[in-house]
């Protein structure tokens, strides 16, 4: 049985993922800049990094790179703890990270400025860090998140700027540098680079939405199919329609009844009845299901099981075998422990080809298997009250299987009804 998540608990857990992404990606980005920052400072030539007045604020903004890096792979951490406990991030949680991360490029611009002058730390690369956290917002998975980043850059650089110039000597500078309209452009920018991580955000998360949602419904579909074929039928079916349209496989089929069933449960009121079978039955299915079987049709008294269909697997008839075996240890162990009354069963299997496909009506189909193969093997199960046996099988499966761990008994051939050529039975117990 599957613990399936609702639409909106997997889309929380998919924006923990999403969030746990954007930190590990904006880890190793500062990571890597700050190890660029050691390497140029290192290999470049020391006239030219001093024309670019880099050794002065070198350390400083290596630290910062490096504590930004830090950070965000602590978040990264955090997101993941969330993500295993499938637990939806706190939403203030996620717009005070959003602060502090939009917040150090503010600290950046105010570190190159204590180098240089200050008006020239505005116009410093330490901007493009807005940007970056504005584009790799899209992956927090919420259009107000990545609005709010980029309002919140625009609003702190337009802050920055009015505190430099006002707070500066800019009698030095170019006095376009030293005009607030000058900034306005790029404060407009930040504006409209959150608008447009916002615009992405939306359109991203309805598309997650939408896949989650088809997502479920398709599960739906299994769970409610897989109530009358089984689940792993009704993927493969889904998966692969072709299977449903019809298809001519070798498989191992596997008939089993409940003997003398009309006067074990003649006299019993009908709860009775219903509750014994439920007892066999439950016992019985799912050790055809751990065989890689599937149950096809209850018979009353009985079922049909098919091996190699429609999921392909090269072992169906050891597989059949096998659960025939368990199946009459399991009914033996229920009548020692008096939990059912006194039964035998009888199970035949013969492996051969058949027809597999959605047999029906329009409006009303099964999944079924038919073909000479499950003809046989229902004459083989009912050889079992001839021979006084609880499992038979053809020599067809018996020349599938390994038999150097189990007791066979060749019963010779017979000729069974439907079938012109005699069958070679073996008596498995």
């Amino acid at each position: 049985m599957h613990n399936w998540l609702k639409p909106g608990e997997e889309l929380d857990i998919e924006t923990a993922r999403s969030e746990q992404l954007r930190a590990r990606i904006l880890s190793v980005i500062f990571f890597s800049t700050a190890l660029m920052v050691v390497i140029l400072s290192a290999l470049l030539p020391h006239k030219l990094l001093a024309t670019l007045s880099i050794p002065a604020f070198r350390q400083p903004v290596f630290m910062l790179l490096l504590s930004i890096g830090l950070y965000e792979g602590a978040i990264s951490f955090l997101f993941l703890a969330f993500e295993k406990k499938r637990r939806r991030v706190p939403l203030f949680g996620r717009i005070a990270n959003v602060t502090v991360e939009i917040t150090l490029p503010g600290v950046g611009i105010l570190l190159v400025g204590q180098s240089v002058h200050p008006v020239h730390a505005l116009l410093s690369p330490m901007i493009a860090l807005y940007f970056i956290f504005i584009i790799v917002s899209v992956l927090r998975l919420s259009a107000g998140l990545s609005l709010f980043t980029g309002v919140l850059a625009a609003a702190q650089y337009c802050a920055l700027v009015l505190y430099v110039l006002s707070t500066s000597d800019t009698s030095s500078v170019d006095p376009v540098f030293a005009s607030p309209l000058f900034y306005t452009s790029r404060c407009v920018l930040l504006l409209a680079a959150g608008a447009a991580a916002a615009l992405i955000t939306r359109l991203l998360r309805l598309r997650i939405a939408g896949m989650l949602r088809a997502a479920e419904e398709k599960r739906q579909v299994i769970q409610l199919f897989g109530q009358q074929v089984s689940e792993p039928v009704a993927a493969e079916l889904l998966n692969h329609p072709e299977h449903a349209e019809g298809v001519l496989r070798t498989v191992t089929v596997l008939f089993l009844d409940i003997r003398d069933f009309t006067p074990l449960v003649g006299s019993r009121p009908p709860r009775e009845v219903v509750s014994y079978l439920n007892t066999v039955f439950g016992t019985l299915i799912p050790i055809v299901e751990r065989n890689n079987g599937i149950v096809n049709q209850f018979l009353g008294d009985g079922f049909m099981a098919t091996f190699g269909a429609p999921v392909g697997n090269a072992a169906h008839a050891s597989d059949a075998v096998n659960a025939a075996l368990a199946m009459h240890s399991a009914v033996e162990r229920l009548n020692a422990q008096g939990a059912i009354p006194f039964t035998r069963i009888g199970i035949g299997v013969h492996t051969g080809e058949a027809v597999t496909g959605n047999i029906g009506a329009a409006g009303r189909r099964q999944y079924s298997v038919t073909g000479s193969a499950v003809i046989l093997a229902s004459r083989i199960e009912q050889l079992n009250k001839s021979y006084n046996s609880s499992v038979l099988i053809s020599g067809s499966t018996w020349s599938r299987i390994e038999h150097h761990s189990l007791f066979t008994e060749s019963l010779g051939t017979a000729l069974l009804k439907g079938c012109s050529d005699p069958v070679v039975i073996y008596k498995l117990a």
